[in-house]
């Protein structure tokens, strides 16, 4: 045997003594340590949602490319007060079978709240779109947990003897009970009006009723005949490579295609029509390619014009939180851009009137569909809170106060050391209160509760007090702070105020971030991963929730 063979044969066996044993774990393996870091996870977002005071919710569906399989995705919202940050986590990804009906979606909602050990006050919103299933889901979870409410009111009732004050405790319950019927009756798809019951409140994605909004005013004639023929110039020039390369010579732009369910990539597409108008109408011309005439080009500039305010309040409105305050400044703004504009009338009268139809149970108190929380959250950031203190906002002002006032009780339950003299003293609303019992029917029930329900005399004085000055110190001062940055600098100076401000503020107004939590999805289960499913789940959950966990 030569010397050099030798010499590779000892170097071989060397190598292998030094060579680690290791072994690439099997697909059980795997998914057995992403189960066991799953479960690790979750106890710890546990620990960090008890600590939350509200949540919101948000709640969407999403189906795999061929539709192989469904998911339900619902995420929260919610300020916490320890770390003084506010966090979007995703609950839960459920594989969500067909039919996809208003009784599988409720299941999954409440199936995800009992998991995570969420209780009805703990929720302050529910932001869903305005899928008819979606709603439908909403309104049985509410309806369910109101039966199951007074299931064990009832059986409390029973149980204990009669005694001294029972005879007011009567007064006081049959009372309610007439309020909840007139609640009944007037129930619409959005929720009720009584305090008392108005748990699990569902708000559309603003994003959402916008979409639907300048979907009614493409269907005019006009508006709908000069878009077709911009889409239709748009797919001309994409088409031809030589028309691409040479309009990104000439401008270093290409033009950009829509997509129908975004209205606002048809705003987009118009946009960039204009901007690169004097090249294309160029290339066009030398490519022998039939333009737009100078009509159309005018009309695109006007419909671009009237509708670019609408543009840039979807982009505020779809962070993934801290955008809840900004839904009623939005709103009006949109509403006086389209009383002012001298553009476009007739489109504009179109847009005035469906915004106020499907924005009403926000801007209108006396609407039956309304629901204060967006107000409250505007009245809670310093930098929007002035929309409010405006004469013809005076009735949206009152019920964002009155809710807050609902709010704070919540965040000061009654104490045992009044005595009855005491609580029925309170019983009597006085000021802001009574002005809304006055003119607004729909919100009596609700601000009676709010104002009964407190019990103690020092909380609304020392409340309204609060809110006096904030309202002072907004209409004096100038703040350079996010409202976050705000309220956590001045909580010894609004100690009743602060927490269910930094609670509202925190609220998302959109499903920006289920949207989100679903692109992920596609990217996971694509190519050869596409029958994944329960370890979708778990692959989406601890990559979307990463940043909240290992802070």
């Amino acid at each position: 045997m030569s010397t050099r063979l030798c010499e590779s044969i000892a170097f071989k066996q060397f190598a292998n003594v030094l060579k680690p044993k290791f072994k690439t774990p099997g697909a059980a393996r795997v998914n057995s340590l992403i189960g066991a870091k799953m479960d690790m996870a979750k106890q710890k977002l546990k620990e960090i949602i008890k600590d939350a005071r509200k949540l919101t919710l948000c709640v969407d569906g999403w189906s795999k490319t061929g539709l192989t399989a469904s998911f339900m995705g619902v995420s929260a919202c919610f300020y916490h007060p320890a770390r003084g940050q506010v966090h979007h986590a995703l609950l839960n990804l459920h594989q969500l079978e067909h039919p996809h009906t208003g009784e599988s979606i409720a299941h999954c909602i409440d199936r995800t709240l009992d998991a995570w050990g969420i209780g009805e006050d703990k929720v302050l919103l529910i932001v869903t779109d305005n899928g008819s299933n979606i709603v439908e889901a909403v309104r049985l979870l509410r309806d369910t947990k109101r039966e199951q409410s007074h299931e064990s009111d009832g059986a409390v009732s029973q149980a204990q003897p009669r005694g001294v004050g029972d005879e007011q405790d009567e007064m006081w319950m049959e009372s309610e009970g007439s309020d909840e019927e007139d609640e009944d009756e007037e129930e619409t798809e959005i929720g009720g009006v009584d305090g008392e019951n108005n748990k699990f409140q569902r708000m559309p994605c603003l994003a959402h009723s916008l979409q639907l909004t300048l979907k009614d005013a493409m269907k005019h004639t006009n508006v709908h005949s000069v878009i077709t023929k911009a889409r239709k110039l748009v797919h001309t020039v994409r088409k031809s490579s030589a028309a691409n390369e040479e309009l990104i010579k000439r401008c270093g732009k290409t033009l950009v295609r829509d997509c129908s369910t975004r209205w606002n990539s048809t705003f987009d597409m118009l946009r960039r029509l204009l901007e690169t108008s004097a090249e294309l109408n160029q290339l066009l011309e030398n490519f022998g390619m039939d333009t737009l005439l100078t009509s159309d080009w005018a009309k695109l500039e006007n419909l671009v014009k009237l509708l670019e305010p609408f543009a840039v309040h979807t982009d505020q409105l779809q962070s993934d939180s801290q955008s809840l305050s900004r839904v009623v400044p939005c709103l009006l703004n949109l509403e006086a851009h389209l009383l002012m504009t001298a553009v476009g009338k007739p489109l504009a009268q179109i847009l005035l009137k469906s915004l106020r139809e499907r924005f009403a149970g926000i801007l209108s108190p006396d609407s039956i569909q309304f629901d204060a929380t967006p107000a409250a959250a505007c009245l809670m950031d310093p930098s929007v809170s002035l929309v409010l203190q405006s004469p013809d906002t005076v009735p949206l002002k009152r019920a964002s106060q009155s809710f807050v006032q609902n709010l704070a009780a919540q965040y000061h339950p009654p104490s045992s050391q009044y005595d009855g003299a005491t609580s029925r003293t309170t019983q009597t609303p006085t000021g802001a209160p009574l002005a809304v019992l006055q003119k607004y029917r729909f919100l009596a029930s609700r601000i009676e509760v709010n104002v009964s329900s407190t019990n103690q005399p020092n909380l609304t004085d020392g409340l309204l007090i609060e809110m006096e000055k904030y309202v002072c110190d907004v209409k004096q001062g100038v703040f350079n702070e996010t409202p976050l940055q705000f309220w956590r600098s001045r909580e010894a100076v609004y100690p009743k105020l602060a927490p269910v401000a930094l609670d509202l503020v925190s609220a998302p107004a959109s499903q920006a971030f289920v949207e989100r939590i679903f692109s992920l999805c596609g990217l996971l289960s694509s190519g050869l991963r596409n029958r994944t499913t329960t370890s979708l789940e778990q692959r989406v959950f601890l990559k979307i929730n990463k940043k909240l966990l290992l802070d």
